[in-house]
């Protein structure tokens, strides 16, 4: 979907295609599913998809994947298909209408692979290791694919053990993350095929907006639009501590602005939020990981002063997703600016509605 289409109207079919999740290949159609349903994106949570739809008749799909497919056809006879996930499926009841059967299926995204897997015993991730590449090995083992990205220069300090409880946190998604978030990349998500992205992290207000809503005849957004600003909450000290098993830097970041409204003199008082991180780079002096971890307070400060200004509303379909950033221009609604998107609940009927939440990228 491309921004020449924004004018025009066109009709939308739900397509569902069973996948060969050892080949990846879509092998048939499946039949019998009902308007309706929906589809949840949330980068706040592990698995960030999860689904919703319903099957008439009784066929399962054993150990396949289900992939969503929209088919949209323009006014001008042009079309796309356009892929919007790739899932696990379960389906726990049937529901019964004199002869017709019909089956609520649930479905996950594929990330609830490495969620529901644990190693049966401890593992270590020896020092001078590079943590994505650890946490590639992680997720290829587990049969999914991941694709191309960037090379990681961060080396761990220390060795790093995981799996010494049977806590459930302690699963192979978790264990990734982790890693992922030492090396300072973004947590795992997947695209609309099931393939695993990694990317190091970027701060969303220096993210290209990939996509544009402009108020007008054209634009995809609607009027019923909720703005709001939380500022009670808005940390104005950060604490980050790093540690290995030979010693803890400890950075802080205060905010004593006079001018800024949520600095610790005009509030007066502090609000605190601390971060841990478990391991300390390799090869630097005491003062240069001193200044680490200042640094890293600063940052984090700098982030978390600005007041959670939260967008929602709802948008006829557009090829964006969680962790894109958007621009919003409104001017009626007295809203423009750049947002990322952290949820998305996609309803799967036609012009595929979908209530978005944003934030302002800053």
């Amino acid at each position: 979907m491309d921004q020449r289409h924004h004018a025009m109207r066109f009709d939308t079919e739900i397509r569902v295609m069973r996948v060969d999740r050892n080949t990846g290949n879509e092998t048939g159609i499946v039949h019998g599913i009902v308007q309706g349903g929906s589809i949840e994106r949330n980068q706040d949570t592990t698995v960030t998809e999860q689904a919703t739809l319903d099957l008439e008749g009784s066929s399962l799909f054993g150990s396949d994947l289900l992939r969503i497919w929209a088919d949209i056809t323009y006014a001008d006879q042009t079309s796309e298909s356009i892929p919007l996930g790739t899932y696990l499926w379960s389906a726990d009841k049937r529901q019964t209408n004199g002869p017709t059967t019909t089956i609520p299926l649930t479905l996950y995204g594929r990330l609830r692979e490495l969620a529901d897997d644990q190693y049966a015993t401890p593992i270590s991730i020896p020092a001078g290791s590079d943590p994505v590449a650890e946490a590639e090995k992680i997720i290829t083992g587990n049969g999914l694919t991941v694709l191309p990205h960037p090379n990681s220069d961060y080396r761990t300090g220390t060795t790093l053990t995981y799996g010494l409880t049977d806590d459930q946190t302690d699963n192979k998604l978790a264990i990734a993350n982790d890693l992922l978030t030492i090396a300072g990349w973004t947590t795992c998500r997947t695209d609309p095929y099931g393939h695993v992205i990694l990317q190091p992290y970027t701060n969303p207000s220096r993210r290209k907006p990939s996509w544009t809503f402009t108020e007008g005849p054209t634009c995809r957004w609607t009027k019923q639009t909720t703005d709001e600003r939380e500022t009670f909450d808005t940390a104005n000290q950060i604490i980050t501590i790093y540690t290995s098993q030979e010693k803890e830097i400890i950075g802080t970041a205060k905010d004593t602005d006079p001018n800024s409204p949520t600095s610790i003199p005009n509030r007066g008082r502090v609000i605190s939020k601390k971060y841990r991180y478990d391991d300390i780079p390799e090869n630097q002096t005491d003062q240069q990981l001193q200044q680490m971890a200042d640094q890293k307070a600063a940052e984090l400060l700098a982030t978390n002063q600005h007041a959670i200004h939260r967008v929602t509303g709802t948008h006829i379909i557009a090829p964006i997703t969680i962790g894109d950033t958007i621009t919003l221009d409104l001017p009626t609604q007295h809203i423009n600016g750049t947002y990322a998107i952290r949820t998305q609940t996609i309803t799967l009927k036609p012009g595929l509605p979908t209530q978005t939440e944003l934030r302002e990228a800053s």
